[in-house]
């Protein structure tokens, strides 16, 4: 298996670049170490120095019907509070496949049905954020060589 390890970051058209080959990844597999998320049509570097071209693969989605404005913005700040990858379109939301969920937003007035489409979310937790901002001070020295 191919593992990538960087995004190329440079125009595509700047340098002549060699791609060894095409990769279908879903959503997962498009996450580096680093926090970066390739996106379809992004160039990679693998761990052996060759250059892929990566395509988002489709997968299996919940895409959320969401009309009006407030119904984007409750749905949307919901999915936010639990930290779900969501990708963003014209009076629809969509996240992955999630049983809980698909059961659960119909009671917000949204229409939720199931689709096999790429994913590329707008907003994803990619692994750094931390909410303990607890930073406690009292009683505690720090001993400096100046």
């Amino acid at each position: 298996m191919t593992k990538l390890i960087a995004k190329l970051k440079t125009n595509r058209a700047a340098y002549k670049l060699e791609i060894h080959g095409k990769l279908d990844l879903p959503y997962a597999e498009r996450q580096l170490p680093r926090g970066d998320v390739l996106h379809d049509g992004d160039l990679a570097t693998s761990s052996d120095g060759k250059v892929y071209e990566v395509f988002a693969k489709p997968e299996k989605l919940l895409h959320i019907d969401t009309p009006s404005p407030k119904q984007a913005a409750t749905v949307g700040y919901l999915l936010g509070n639990g930290h779900v990858p969501l990708q963003i379109g014209k009076g629809f939301l969509r996240v992955a496949h999630d049983a809980e969920l698909e059961q659960v937003l119909p009671k917000l007035g949204v229409a939720v049905s199931q689709v096999e489409a790429p994913f590329e979310p707008d907003f994803a937790d990619t692994g750094h954020h931390h909410h303990d901002h607890d930073h406690d001070h009292h009683d505690h020295r720090h001993d400096h060589d100046h």
